[in-house]
Protein backbone atom coordinates (compact mmCIF):
# COMPACT_ATOMS: atom_id res chain seq x y z
CA UNK A 1 0.00 0.00 0.00
CA UNK A 2 1.24 3.42 -1.22
CA UNK A 3 1.06 6.79 1.11
CA UNK A 4 -1.80 9.16 -0.58
CA UNK A 5 -1.33 13.10 -0.46
CA UNK A 6 -4.74 14.24 1.50
CA UNK A 7 -5.53 15.99 -2.18
CA UNK A 8 -5.68 12.40 -3.32
CA UNK A 9 -7.80 11.49 -0.69
CA UNK A 10 -9.92 14.69 -0.95
CA UNK A 11 -10.21 13.44 -4.89
CA UNK A 12 -11.97 10.51 -3.83
CA UNK A 13 -16.18 9.72 -3.03
CA UNK A 14 -17.43 9.50 0.25
CA UNK A 15 -18.13 6.14 -0.44
CA UNK A 16 -14.51 4.80 -1.37
CA UNK A 17 -13.01 6.56 1.93
CA UNK A 18 -15.02 4.58 3.80
CA UNK A 19 -14.41 1.65 2.47
CA UNK A 20 -10.67 2.67 2.78
CA UNK A 21 -10.95 3.66 6.82
CA UNK A 22 -12.40 0.18 7.71
CA UNK A 23 -10.26 -1.92 5.33
CA UNK A 24 -7.38 0.34 7.47
CA UNK A 25 -9.25 -0.34 11.03
CA UNK A 26 -9.88 -4.02 10.38
CA UNK A 27 -6.12 -4.22 9.71
CA UNK A 28 -4.74 -2.16 12.65
CA UNK A 29 -3.79 -4.33 16.01
CA UNK A 30 -6.89 -3.52 18.47
CA UNK A 31 -4.28 -1.61 21.19
CA UNK A 32 -3.79 0.92 18.30
CA UNK A 33 -7.01 1.63 17.42
CA UNK A 34 -7.60 2.05 21.14
CA UNK A 35 -5.23 4.56 21.41
CA UNK A 36 -6.53 6.37 18.52
CA UNK A 37 -10.03 6.16 19.88
CA UNK A 38 -8.97 7.85 22.97
CA UNK A 39 -6.93 10.44 21.28
CA UNK A 40 -10.42 11.54 19.30
CA UNK A 41 -12.25 11.71 22.11
CA UNK A 42 -9.83 13.31 24.07
CA UNK A 43 -9.47 16.24 21.16
CA UNK A 44 -13.30 17.05 21.86
CA UNK A 45 -12.91 17.87 25.39
CA UNK A 46 -12.52 21.23 26.13
CA UNK A 47 -9.07 22.07 27.56
CA UNK A 48 -8.11 23.13 31.40
CA UNK A 49 -6.24 26.22 31.82
CA UNK A 50 -3.86 26.39 34.65
CA UNK A 51 -1.83 29.58 35.87
CA UNK A 52 1.59 29.22 37.12
CA UNK A 53 0.40 31.84 40.00
CA UNK A 54 -1.89 29.03 41.85
CA UNK A 55 0.59 26.31 41.73
CA UNK A 56 2.60 25.76 44.88
CA UNK A 57 5.99 25.06 44.24
CA UNK A 58 7.37 22.03 45.63
CA UNK A 59 10.14 21.89 47.92
CA UNK A 60 10.05 20.84 51.60
CA UNK A 61 10.18 24.14 53.46
CA UNK A 62 6.68 26.40 54.48
CA UNK A 63 8.20 28.92 52.63
CA UNK A 64 7.58 27.47 49.39
CA UNK A 65 4.59 27.76 49.46
CA UNK A 66 4.66 31.81 49.58
CA UNK A 67 4.47 33.09 46.70
CA UNK A 68 7.60 34.60 45.38
CA UNK A 69 7.66 38.47 45.40
CA UNK A 70 8.86 39.96 42.90
CA UNK A 71 10.30 43.96 43.18
CA UNK A 72 8.95 46.87 40.78
CA UNK A 73 11.25 48.76 38.75
CA UNK A 74 12.01 51.63 40.25
CA UNK A 75 14.68 53.67 38.15
CA UNK A 76 15.80 53.26 34.10
CA UNK A 77 18.60 50.93 33.61
CA UNK A 78 21.85 52.04 34.01
CA UNK A 79 20.70 55.41 35.48
CA UNK A 80 23.03 56.58 38.21
CA UNK A 81 19.92 55.86 41.17
CA UNK A 82 19.55 51.87 39.59
CA UNK A 83 23.37 51.69 40.00
CA UNK A 84 23.58 52.99 43.58
CA UNK A 85 20.57 51.05 44.42
CA UNK A 86 21.93 47.78 43.10
CA UNK A 87 25.50 48.43 45.33
CA UNK A 88 23.33 48.60 47.83
CA UNK A 89 21.59 45.38 47.07
CA UNK A 90 25.09 43.68 47.03
CA UNK A 91 26.38 45.00 49.87
CA UNK A 92 23.17 43.77 51.65
CA UNK A 93 23.54 39.94 50.08
CA UNK A 94 27.63 40.13 50.96
CA UNK A 95 26.74 40.59 55.25
CA UNK A 96 24.35 37.47 55.22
Amino acid sequence: MKLMSLKQYSKLSKASLIRKIMKTLKKMPKRKLAVLCYELQKSRLPTISTTKKGMPRLTGTRRAYMPKRTRKARFRKGSPEAKRYMAKLRARRKRR
